[in-house]
């Protein structure tokens, strides 16, 4: 198509209504500019682009522009594909040229891709063999064995050929429009396979590798996961590529920026997994909600034959998750005096072994007495497991800050406390058993699976005077908020305000110490000392390994006469640790296999 922006160009169709092309042919950011295709103009604004040169340089790196018509979004799309062909390999380029017209026509010409061009802080790719006029800038370069798209003509060459800007320059525009434009790219290409009636190119018939059909399904499932931040891509990207893992060229913004880096990388040994199935392996295990793309990594598994090793990347949760004792505490109905006791040895969720079902209710004393009488035999069962032995208390709110860590349970041994020496935290009865409050616990704790809590803890300072409306809008807008700490115990304002909200808003966990503010000032204040180096405690944490770490700081206060962490609460709620509602195995039916 034909772009009518800065300077007459070319461009052609990534997504619904968004067109690629040069910025020196479209022009700055917020540029209005006409699109001609199939001889009908169509307005449309330049939505990201490169910044404008200085003077009359060349427009600098990437020299890329997304523009977002006004109204068209009915028409077919490129496949875009980050892999390219090799030097020497023959590739196609599309766009307009003035070569004996006396005006712009459409032309298409058979290049061979030569060599690199240094272009700071980017490298241009050097074409050859047909000549490149000024009109085919912004158009498409067709590698004929994928059939994908895989650069942008940039200009012309004055010995013959010209220079083209590979599509990993995309990353270093604006990264919302780089998320949206990639992810509707994707997801049109996943929806509609077969539109287009593809041939079948050479790399489809590969069966050694990842073949491009393969590549759409899998970047069409990546598009529909949640937003994480860079840093998160990045720790992925260093995971799955191992030994071979390189600093990436540009930044990865998303699921598919990751995805490409990896494919891009020498292929491993045989018999070993390709990084990208290692990569989807290692999602499809966190993001249980999407068991397509446990069937797209199973079924590659075993088509290149590296079936153990990629299983044993899918069931690396349930091998490493703690096993707990889950003690259940529930109100007899209005009376929230008495409580039945429920409590079950957790070892993952097929596998659960039921320990008290009391049907009377009693007084909290008596309760608190027969789960104390019970715990230590519980705990003992569970270390045949040799995992992490975890406690979970599910209470409702009026016992949240009951100090069960600090329960002395062994006779010969009070000076052990069971929040020192094994992982405890507390866990909200009402969101458990709530269906909507549980919807959005799962929704959130997906999107921050995987930031470090830096990014996803917040601190609420004694003095907040938000009501429960002010504190509802601001923990909704904050959608990657993955933890809290509050100012005190949750029985009083700010504390009680925050957990009110936070609960149902489905805020994976909230944190306090049993230290009031006592209106001193803020040098001295226990509360702003206890949230200030919980921060920096946390910082390199991520959500699911907030009980262990609490547990060390547990362990690091008890060995100080003065500590910040002494009397520490954890609420903490992993929404796939749930109490079973049936299928129980029998009290002596054997755990261990």
């Amino acid at each position: 198509m034909q772009v009518d922006g800065r300077l007459p160009g070319s461009g052609f169709f990534v997504a619904p209504g968004t067109v690629l092309t040069c910025a020196h042919v479209a022009g700055p950011t917020a540029t209005r500019v006409t699109v001609r295709w199939r001889g009908l103009p169509h307005a449309g604004t330049v939505r990201a682009a490169s910044a404008a040169p200085t003077g009359a340089a060349l427009w600098p790196w990437p020299d890329l522009a997304v523009i977002h018509l006004d109204s068209l979004t009915e028409h077919p799309c490129v496949w875009l594909t980050t892999r390219m062909p090799s030097l020497g390999r023959p590739c196609f380029g599309a766009g307009y040229s003035s070569t004996l017209a006396p005006s712009l026509k459409p032309a298409v010409g058979l290049l061979h891709l030569t060599g690199r061009h240094a272009f700071p802080p980017g490298t241009l790719l050097k074409i050859s063999h047909e000549d490149v006029t000024q009109g085919m800038s912004g158009g498409p370069v067709l590698d004929p064995d994928s059939g994908g798209v895989w650069g942008v003509i940039k200009a012309k060459r004055e010995q013959g050929g010209g220079f083209v800007v590979p599509l990993v320059g995309l990353r270093d525009l604006d990264p919302a429009i780089h998320r949206q434009l990639w992810r509707a790219h994707d997801l049109h290409h996943h929806r509609h396979p077969d539109n287009e009636h593809r041939p079948m190119f050479d790399a489809e018939r590969s069966v050694t590798y990842v073949t491009p059909r393969e590549e759409r399904e899998l970047r069409g499932i990546l598009a529909t996961l949640p937003e994480i931040r860079g840093e998160e891509h990045r720790t992925d990207y260093a995971r799955s590529a191992g030994p071979l893992a390189r600093p990436p060229s540009a930044p990865q913004h998303d699921y598919g920026d990751v995805a490409a880096d990896l494919m891009g990388l020498v292929a491993p040994p045989a018999g070993e997994p390709p990084q990208v199935l290692t990569y989807a392996a290692d999602l499809a295990r966190r993001h249980t909600d999407r068991p397509e793309l446990r069937d797209w990594v199973l079924y590659r598994t075993g088509r290149l034959g590296v079936i153990p090793p990629i299983v044993d990347r899918l069931t690396e949760s349930s091998v490493t998750d703690p096993v707990s004792v889950m003690v259940r505490l529930r109100p007899a109905g209005n009376n929230h005096r008495r409580y039945h006791v429920t409590m079950w040895r957790y070892v993952d969720a097929d596998h659960v072994v039921p320990v008290i079902d009391d049907l009377e209710a009693v007084p909290w004393p008596d309760a608190r007495q027969r789960v104390q009488d019970t715990l230590v035999e519980q705990i003992r069962h569970l270390a045949a497991h040799e995992r992490d032995i975890m406690v979970e208390f599910i209470l409702p709110q009026e016992l949240l800050n009951e100090p069960v860590h600090s329960w002395a349970l062994w006779r010969s041994r009070r000076w052990e406390t069971l929040g020192s020496k094994y992982a405890v935290v507390v866990r909200d009865l009402e969101r458990l058993e709530d269906a909507e409050s549980l919807a959005f616990l799962k929704r959130r704790w997906n999107t921050t699976a995987r930031q470090f809590l830096r990014s996803g803890l917040a601190s609420i300072s004694c003095g907040d005077r938000r009501g429960h409306e002010a504190m509802w809008g601001w923990v909704g807008s904050q959608p990657h908020l993955s933890a809290v700490a509050l100012p005190g115990p949750p029985d009083a304002a700010p504390s009680r305000v925050v957990l009110e909200v936070a609960l149902p808003a489905g805020v994976p966990a909230l944190t306090w110490c049993g230290t009031r503010c006592q209106e001193c000032a803020d040098d001295a204040c226990p509360v702003r000392l206890f949230q200030d180096g919980l921060r920096g405690w946390l910082a390199d944490t991520r959500h699911d390994g907030l009980p262990q770490r609490i547990l060390e700081l547990r362990r690091r206060a008890a060995a100080a006469d003065e500590h910040w962490g002494r009397d520490l609460v954890l609420l903490w709620d992993d929404p796939r640790r749930r109490p079973p509602r049936q299928q129980m195995l029998p009290p002596d039916e054997a755990e261990v296999a």
